[in-house]
């Protein structure tokens, strides 16, 4: 239930090491890249029903149920990148590490 999330987080956490980011800058690919996959590791988390996300209370669920409506889009089409930068690079790479999976 929990592997495609955590795919989701393992390759945006990837992607931001691979390619040395430190900041995101507007128009460059990077970023839009960084928002696309935020948007679906929102949607794969959208999915996980709340009786299972009860297992992991330390998991700031809410925010990543609701992370781009409230942290990310600021006005029409505008985005913050600071944000979207601190949320790729700190909040995303949380989820892998606290969720415990059994991959048979």
């Amino acid at each position: 239930m929990f592997h495609e999330l955590v795919f989701y987080c393992k390759e945006l956490e990837a992607f931001i090491f691979r390619n040395q980011i430190q900041e995101f800058k507007e128009g460059e690919h990077d970023s839009f890249f960084a928002e696309e996959m935020l948007k679906t590791i929102q949607s794969e988390s959208l999915k996980i029903p709340q009786s299972e996300k009860q297992k992991y209370p330390t998991l700031p669920w809410d925010k990543m149920d609701t992370m781009w409506q409230k942290d990310l889009a600021r006005a029409y089409d505008y985005i913050d990148l600071k944000m979207l930068y601190y949320i790729c690079a700190y909040e995303i790479p949380k989820f892998p590490k606290t969720i415990k999976l059994e991959i048979r």
